[in-house]
């Protein structure tokens, strides 16, 4: 039986992470873990996400994976404290990205994600590591991704937490790259693109599956399926999933389980 990839968030933004996944490895077995009980994690303290990482991870260990994607970049900012307590690889979701606002040449970026993940200042710090040139904006939220986390897809709140915060942005200089640095709000990037439609909207969700992708082919662990599956787990109920499966179109979803961690 070949190994599965594990993907964790918080709630159900990590789906993002996911879709991406099937696009690029169709073959692959994946399994799902959203903390959709404990969900937000961008207002909690360091210790309490460390923890509930922990309980997610070690759940994938107990299922046998070979590589752990953290959709999360809450979750992300505090990856090393975590990453060299198991023998697979655990990938986050800040490091490609941050790579890939590099290698593209990019002269500004503007980032918005959770209040946790911008006060950390992980994108900015790894960006102008590689080029401290790169003008950067950014603004925290939060509320933006429990809001998505609740369904409220294309709710009036949903539509004005965005065009303030845009409008925040803007105030602090008008960059037209945005890092959407929260995989709850690709979910919604058509409201963010009825505000700005010249917005280039980078999703970290993508690039973190490309780098997936890049691991398991060096390490020669690919799938040689045609098909593979998906399973999702929450400590949550279902049905916001349900939601988020049509939503994002995904692929050959079996079984949605509720487990406590």
């Amino acid at each position: 039986m070949s190994k599965k990839i594990g993907v964790l968030d918080s709630g159900i933004g990590g789906l993002t992470t996911v879709k991406s996944l099937q696009e690029l490895l169709p073959g692959e077995d994946i399994i799902y873990f959203g903390d959709n009980k404990n969900v937000p994690y961008g207002n909690k303290s360091k210790d309490e996400i460390l923890a509930l990482t922990l309980k997610m991870i070690d759940f994938f260990k107990e299922n046998d994976v070979k590589i752990v994607a953290i959709a999360c970049n809450t979750i992300s900012t505090l990856i090393d404290s975590y990453r060299d307590k198991y023998e697979f690889p655990i990938i986050d979701i800040i490091s490609p990205t941050a790579d890939y606002v590099v290698k593209t040449g990019l002269d500004n970026v503007a980032i918005l994600g959770t209040e946790f993940t911008v006060n950390q200042a992980s994108y900015n710090k790894l960006i102008l590591k590689q080029n401290p040139d790169i003008d950067i904006i950014s603004e925290g939220s939060k509320n933006l991704a429990a809001l998505v986390d609740g369904g409220k897809f294309d709710d009036e709140e949903t539509k004005e937490t965005i065009s303030t915060h845009l409008s925040n942005l803007k105030s602090k200089g008008n960059h037209k790259n945005l890092v959407l640095a929260c995989t709850h709000y690709p979910i919604v990037q058509n409201i963010f693109l009825s505000y700005e439609p010249d917005l280039n909207l980078i999703n970290p969700a993508y690039q973190q599956a490309k780098a997936v992708k890049e691991i398991l082919s060096g390490k020669g662990l690919l799938s040689s399926k045609e098909k593979g599956s998906l399973n999702i787990y929450t400590s949550g109920g279902p049905d916001i999933y349900t939601k988020l499966i049509e939503r994002l179109e995904l692929k050959n979803v079996g079984q949605i389980t509720t487990v406590d961690i």
